[in-house]
């Protein structure tokens, strides 16, 4: 009995630790599925907190198997709160598989160091091991390109090196395999993009970015908006035919422009002929300051007057790529251009830190990885009128590459909300003729929406954004600009954008004396709009006159001045007399500011209480001179793109 009976007791306890064993294991494998989705949904604590303790169970597993088996681990596994594992636990496929991922979420959160330390022990245990000899080359690849402060240029070259092998080796890897599967086939074309990225890092290009835009030679430099770009390694998309680098001369001036002056240091360097071996060095950052002041000087001077009259001493215009695009098309002359020397300051102070492709691949937002993140699979937009009111410009450049055409909706939901930068991009594209010019400004404008609003009429029914005067101004600027022919053909093409009517026969300054928007009325009367314009709308109908009648009378009886005067002088404008710039009263007795010799004042009192605002727009004080702090950071860097967020919104 007593044999039988050991015999039976030891078979019951092989039955129950083969069955302790396979339960160990699938616990493994659900904390390893866990940990899978805890990764997808970015919750890098809790991922690798369920592959730790996964990793716990296949220990305990291997050790039941096998008691006398040694555990190996190394200080970095135990300093950095990883289980000490047995031989068996490492080279087991689940637990390859659990610290594969644990390597993820290391590169995830920008650990690099502890990735490349995880997938080096992994590739002693499985030195075939593609994906992990992949992953080791991504975060070497990182470290080199990315935007560790600690690292200098000559540790970024190591890193760049072992990037490139690991790269080399993991396609030879995969090359031997034969026919591959899907998963295999997309990781050899990641992994040949990442090796021509590596390989087209030029010797000179960590001094050219790292110590040029610094002005200093160990490593470090301002993480501008220029450098984030610059520094994210990204994919050009190239030139596009509806936006051709032809094009983009105006924008791909003003990155430049606004570029040296987002660099903390932008030195060029000077031989000195005096003293043999010398070098000096030039702060171009001042220089592309009073470049900057003098156009946004010539700017407040110009036609429809652009740069914003607030009637505050602090006049910050919203200086952007496309807005500053715009001045410089619409209103600079190449020869004012060639005065202030804007072309030259930007070759010599940026061409070593930027090229023509490189300006371009930024000014369009033309990355591969930034048009796979503003796509509609992750929130974006699918036409011009969604991304116009964000904007996204990243989106806005997508679509445009993807063949939208609806351009007239855009400029009308810019209008509406105030959009500046969505606005000038719009009409930069109008006049440069995108799509060969089949789409003309004036048509643009016009078009009406649903509800029988063209983009003059939603401008009028802006009274958020504060920028409602500008948008009018801006409208007017680039019908005149845009329009050839003799005078009398801008003068009739500005009158029809201005004063067309909707369905209702409310025109747009009329449609703002509804609603009492007094930033849009002061727009329309600096471009001299009218009331209503028989020479473009007819007639009013007598049940529409009545209408505005009362409308008017009501808003008389609030006895707000301001809204009075505006009232007024659109009344005259309509009946083509000249009144006072103040009060809007026609007379005989006007006199001209000696100023700027433009405004009209029928006394010296409408005078002294216009000034709180002439004097901003008066040729004798338009004068901008703006600090550095002053001065709008416009180069938007990629943000976010391993989670598809949006560079622009």
């Amino acid at each position: 009995d007593a044999p039988a009976r050991s015999s039976h007791h030891s078979g019951a306890d092989s039955i129950i630790s083969i069955m302790s064993s396979f339960t160990k294991e699938d616990q493994a494998l659900q904390l390893k599925d866990e940990g899978n989705k805890a990764l997808r949904e970015g919750r890098w604590g809790d991922a690798l907190m369920s592959y730790s303790n996964g990793l716990k169970l296949l220990n305990e597993l291997a050790i039941d198997n096998d008691p006398l088996e040694a555990v190996t681990s190394s200080a970095a596994e135990v300093s950095l709160g990883r289980p000490a594992l047995t031989s068996g636990a490492r080279k087991s496929p689940v637990g390859i598989a659990i610290r594969s991922n644990m390597a993820m979420v290391y590169m995830k959160t920008k650990m690099e160091f502890e990735a490349i330390d995880m997938c080096t022990q992994i590739l002693d245990d499985d030195p075939g091991n593609a994906k992990i000899i992949a992953r080791r080359g991504k975060s070497n690849h990182t470290l080199a390109t990315g935007k560790n402060k600690h690292l200098t240029v000559a540790e970024r070259k190591v890193y760049a090196k072992y990037a490139e092998d690991d790269y080399l080796l993991c396609l030879d890897i995969l090359s031997r395999k034969g026919e591959l599967d899907r998963a295999s086939s997309k990781m050899k074309k990641e992994v040949e993009e990442d090796l021509h990225a590596i390989r087209t890092t030029d010797e000179s290009w960590y001094t050219r970015v790292f110590e040029k835009m610094s002005g200093k030679h160990d490593g470090k430099a301002m993480q501008s908006g220029l450098l984030e770009y610059l520094l994210q390694r990204l994919t050009p998309l190239g030139e596009h035919k509806r936006i051709p680098m032809s094009s983009m001369k105006e924008e791909m001036l003003a990155l430049r422009l606004l570029a040296s002056l987002e660099i903390k240091v932008s030195k060029t360097p000077i031989q000195d002929d005096q003293v043999e071996g010398e070098t000096e060095y030039v702060d171009g950052q001042e220089k592309g300051r009073e470049i900057l002041n003098s156009i946004l000087t010539v700017v407040a001077q110009a036609p429809f007057c652009l740069y914003p009259a607030t009637g505050s001493s602090q006049r910050r215009p919203p200086i952007t790529i496309h807005m500053l695009a715009f001045f410089l098309r619409t209103c600079l002359t190449d020869k004012f251009l060639d005065k202030i020397g804007l072309k030259e300051f930007c070759a010599e102070h940026t061409s070593h830190i930027i090229s023509e492709r490189e300006a371009y691949a930024i000014a369009t937002h033309g990355y591969a990885e930034v048009e796979d993140a503003h796509n509609p699979n992750h929130g974006h937009g699918k036409s011009f009128a969604q991304s116009s009111q964000g904007p996204c410009m990243p989106c806005t450049f997508r679509l445009t590459r993807e063949g939208k055409r609806d351009l007239a909706a855009g400029l009308q939901q810019s209008c509406h909300f105030g959009v500046i930068e969505w606005q000038a991009w719009c009409l930069n594209r109008l006049i440069e003729g995108i799509d060969d010019g089949r789409l003309s400004v004036v048509d643009a404008i016009l078009e009406k929406d649903s509800q029988g609003c063209n983009a003059m009429m939603h401008a009028a029914n802006d009274q958020s954004s504060g920028y409602a005067a500008l948008t009018i101004r801006m409208l007017v600027q680039a019908v005149s600009f845009s329009t050839s022919g003799d005078p009398q053909a801008k003068e009739k093409a500005v009158r029809r954008v201005l004063n067309t009517a909707d369905d209702a026969h409310f025109s747009p300054p009329m449609a703002a004396i509804a609603l009492r928007n007094l930033n849009a009325m002061e727009g329309f009367l600096q471009v001299g709009a009218r009331y209503w314009d028989k020479k473009i709308n007819g007639k009013l109908p007598r049940q529409a006159k009545l209408q505005h009648d009362v409308t008017i009378e009501m808003i008389k009886k609030l006895k707000n001045e301001q809204l009075n005067n505006a009232i007024q002088r659109l009344q005259t404008n309509s009946e083509d007399l000249i009144g006072c710039s103040y009060c809007g009263v026609a007379t005989d007795e006007l006199q001209l500011c000696s100023g700027c010799g433009l405004a009209r004042y029928c006394s010296r009192k409408c005078q002294t209480k216009s000034w709180k605002k002439h004097k901003y727009v008066c040729k004798a004080k338009a004068k901008v001179n703006l600090t550095q702090t002053d001065l709008a950071s416009s180069i938007n860097a990629p943000r976010g793109l391993e989670k598809g967020g949006c560079l622009g919104c």
